[in-house]
């Protein structure tokens, strides 16, 4: 039975059903923790699905962060404070306490810490890593951008550090492998996926006579 929501009907949804059903109809996004450092240098760390490619030169990432509500929003707040966070690619191997980050700590208790994940630091780089993590980015904050539609943030920021644990992860072409880092895909809020690499294609050519049959 095909089933049609019109946009009436989508706000009368229950909110919880609603957010579950538009965060996941876009597809699987990677699931990814944000590190960060607090004023009193308490470690954070957050799970998040919105990180973005927005260019590559120079290299730049944006993640989005909803509106402050009765819990302040810690990633955004110390990212904009130390201007330094990472991203790191949840993998199987830490899915269940990767996703209890989601539980509202008190800002003075870290995440790590309860979450049982450790901490790894590079030098001349203040934002912790997850040490237990096969992929991490190192960035630089570079700007922030308020969606006047609904109060979201968008936070870019500058790629420094990319660190890559084997390079069995990393394709010939540059390409990361998500199925030999067990990176795991989130769908909604709570739904999680094993990737499994199908195939990959060779790069499309406008300086090449198109072939339909090759397709």
């Amino acid at each position: 039975m095909t089933i049609h929501y019109k946009n009436d009907e989508i706000k009368r949804l229950d909110r919880f059903y609603r957010s579950n059903l538009i965060n996941s109809i876009v597809g699987i996004k990677q699931a990814s923790l944000i590190g960060t450092l607090s004023s009193k240098k308490t470690t954070n760390l957050a799970i998040f699905s919105s990180g973005i490619h927005l260019g590559s030169n120079p290299a730049l990432i944006g993640i989005f962060s909803r509106p402050n509500t009765k819990h302040p929003k810690q990633t955004m707040e110390n990212i904009l404070l130390n201007k330094q966070f990472t991203i790191n690619h949840v993998n199987l191997d830490i899915l269940k306490k990767s996703h209890a980050t989601s539980y509202k700590f008190s800002k003075f208790i870290s995440e790590f810490s309860e979450c049982s994940l450790k901490e790894k630091y590079i030098e001349n780089f203040e934002a912790p890593f997850v040490d237990e993590s096969e992929i991490s980015i190192g960035l630089n904050y570079l700007n922030d951008y308020k969606i006047i539609e609904n109060g979201v943030v968008m936070i870019i920021g500058e790629v420094k550090h990319i660190i890559i644990k084997s390079s069995n992860h990393l394709q010939e072409n540059g390409e990361i492998n998500f199925e030999s880092s067990q990176s795991a895909g989130v769908s909604g809020n709570n739904t999680y996926y094993t990737i499994k690499k199908y195939k990959t294609l060779d790069y499309v050519s406008s300086s090449e006579k198109f072939d339909p049959e090759n397709y």
